[in-house]
């Protein structure tokens, strides 16, 4: 069993289409983005959205985001969709992330097997807590 020890802290990083690397050119991964530099031992992701700041679209591919910890970049979410009009992504599937050791949160946009056609920026924040097991 999980004791929360603090109020859920939200962290919001606005970051630009140029900021990502994400172009009309790209064809794989953008710029590996820090989203929190250091997540203390017993702190926990424990939700994540994600908005489009504007439209982003691929004719030929797929426009994605991963969101996890250096070294294992899609931790936390693995390949949400970022494609569509400016608004919320719809549920990216998350799984929780409990920090053993301090570690950065990243972030990533993929393409895959085509450039975007229209990009734009993101908007990305995460939940965190402290969280102990209770003894």
């Amino acid at each position: 069993m999980s004791t929360i020890l603090s109020h859920i802290e939200r962290r919001t990083r606005k970051l630009t289409a140029s900021e990502l690397g994400l172009t009309t050119s790209l064809v794989g991964a953008g710029t590996l983005i820090t989203l929190i530099e250091i997540l203390p031992a017993g702190w926990s992701v424990i939700n994540v959205e994600v908005r489009r700041d504007g439209t982003i679209t691929s004719a030929a591919g797929t426009t994605v985001v991963d969101i996890g910890v250096t070294g294992n970049e899609d931790a936390i979410v693995d390949g949400v969709d970022v494609e569509g009009a400016a608004g919320w992504v719809t549920g990216p599937t998350f799984v929780r992330y409990d920090s053993t050791g301090p570690v950065a949160i990243v972030a990533q946009v993929i393409t895959a097997t085509a450039a975007p056609t229209a990009v734009a920026g993101l908007t990305i924040s995460l939940d965190i807590v402290k969280i102990e097991e209770e003894n």
